[in-house]
């Protein structure tokens, strides 16, 4: 075999073993130059992150109140490390993510069909999912509605509420802040729910995508979302999709923090008894806030990459 036939094979096996290689790419949290945009309908289009080798199975991150994919700035990269490929989008209104100027289209109903667009459009199937917060009420609407797409679910701090829960006055106390506080902070938020204290750069990421008065349209109304009487109708369909999540079989455990807030203390026990999936599984209650990727980033990484990575 002469030189330029060795030469030719060499370039074609190191170039197929690059295709294939699994590459760690450094990922930059703290600019929108590595996101990508997906047009979602009502010509929004949002924001999200998909990282890791595309052969690789799927996990869904889904952040909440009043954050964004940064909030996973500490976990995703290690679940990449694992052979995973993550996905993260910005909901609308939050993050890079287009901010809605008219506040009337920012419905729990929208923000459902938004991601399940999302969903569809990038043709997601066998998803891993882990949601917290606001990214939980809204991702478990479709793991009722769509089962089929899911291979394994986690959640935290995550429910449907369904109008007849008690609200605890603090709750409604930060609904009123989220609605009429002229200082509202997003940084500020992440760090009152965190047990550590947080450094003024990540408070002011936190910040940073909120700039004019309607980028705040979301994050101060979401709070607000949450149904509060059975006859809304937000309550009724969330009634009628926890009816479905009673058939949900598939792996599903709960990853809560131990402080004590009662709009979401019992909230875990009740997805344990209701969802099939749930049963015989290892539940979490960490040693942390409601902000559990601030307080145990490693933690709660592990447990990912354990309950993920394993047959159930």
């Amino acid at each position: 075999m002469n030189l330029t036939l060795i030469a030719v094979f060499s370039c074609f096996f190191f170039i197929g073993c690059k295709k294939n290689k699994h590459t760690i790419e450094k990922i930059d949290f703290f600019s929108n130059k590595q996101y990508n945009y997906e047009t979602i309908g009502d010509s929004l289009k949002m924001a999200y992150l998909d990282i890791g080798n595309r052969k690789d199975p799927i996990i869904l991150l889904m952040h909440g109140e009043p954050n964004s994919s940064f909030l996973y700035r500490n976990i995703a990269p290690k679940l990449v490390k694992q052979h995973f490929r993550v996905i993260i989008p910005d909901l609308i209104g939050f993050g890079y993510s287009d901010k809605p100027t008219n506040s009337n289209i920012i419905t729990y109903l929208n923000h459902t069909k938004w991601l399940t667009n999302f969903i569809k459009q990038l043709k997601l199937t066998d998803i891993h999912l882990f949601a917290h917060d606001w990214g939980g009420m809204i991702s478990l609407r479709i793991v009722a509605n769509q089962p089929e797409l899911f291979q394994k679910v986690a959640v935290s701090y995550s429910y449907l509420f369904e109008g007849s829960e008690t609200i605890p006055d603090s709750f409604m106390g930060f609904v009123n802040y989220a609605q009429n506080e002229p200082t509202f902070s997003a940084g500020n938020i992440m760090d009152w729910g965190s047990n550590i204290k947080l450094p003024d750069s990540i408070k002011l990421q936190y910040d940073t995508p909120f700039k004019s008065k309607s980028d705040f349209n979301a994050v101060r109304k979401f709070p607000s979302l949450i149904p509060t009487n059975k006859d809304e109708k937000e309550a009724i369909i969330n009634q009628e999709l926890n009816v479905k999540l009673k058939n949900f079989n598939k792996p599903f455990i709960t990853i809560w923090g131990n402080h004590n807030d009662l709009m979401w203390k019992g909230k875990d026990s009740i997805l344990q008894q209701n969802i099939p999936g749930a049963k015989n599984q290892t539940h979490y209650n960490l040693n942390a806030n409601h902000f559990i990727q601030e307080d145990q980033p490693e933690e709660l990484t592990q447990i990912l990459i354990d309950f993920f990575s394993y047959n159930n």
